[in-house]
């Protein structure tokens, strides 16, 4: 029981890290379009911060149980930016495929949460592993093997005695 309620609480601060960077994104793009930027370009650079703004919280919030040590912060930086991409593709995939039928703002959502899933899910399991206990593919915690019980001799019975 213990073990969902962890995962229902960091899935809830996955949530609400991606809308607080969602919000600094769409801040971003809103100045510099303010200020003469080319809209994509002001889209690009604000997708850009609110990518480290996203690693920034995703480390000290929703993964913050995670032990850092087992790898050094820039290789962690570097594979949530790859992550960060992949993110970005899907998103722009599920959007190109749906607007035309579902119009703007549903596929823009549906992009979203594609792209969010692909980010949860491989942060859960690779970036922000957990690597003090082993886990199995569908992420469960495998509990430890026990060492291999010695070979009893075998019982005897009544047909086996001479």
């Amino acid at each position: 029981m213990g073990t969902l309620l962890r995962r229902s609480k960091r899935q809830l601060l996955f949530v609400c890290v991606g809308a607080t960077c969602f919000l600094a994104q769409y801040a971003a793009l809103t100045a510099m379009v303010a200020a003469g930027t080319y809209r994509p370009l002001a889209d690009a650079l604000g997708f850009a911060i609110s990518a480290q703004l996203n690693f920034a919280l995703s480390a000290r919030l929703t993964w913050r149980d995670r032990p850092t040590a087992a790898r050094a912060p820039w290789a962690r930086w570097a594979s949530y930016n790859g992550i960060a991409l992949i993110s970005l593709a899907v998103n722009t995939a599920v959007f190109t495929v749906a607007y035309h039928r579902l119009g703007n703002l549903p596929a823009a959502a549906l992009g979203v949460l594609a792209g969010m899933c692909v980010t949860y899910l491989v942060c859960d399991l690779l970036i922000f592993r957990d690597r003090r206990t082993p886990r199995t593919v569908s992420g469960a915690h495998r509990r430890p093997r026990q060492p291999a019980r010695a070979a009893r001799p075998p019982v005897a019975t009544s047909w086996d005695q001479p």
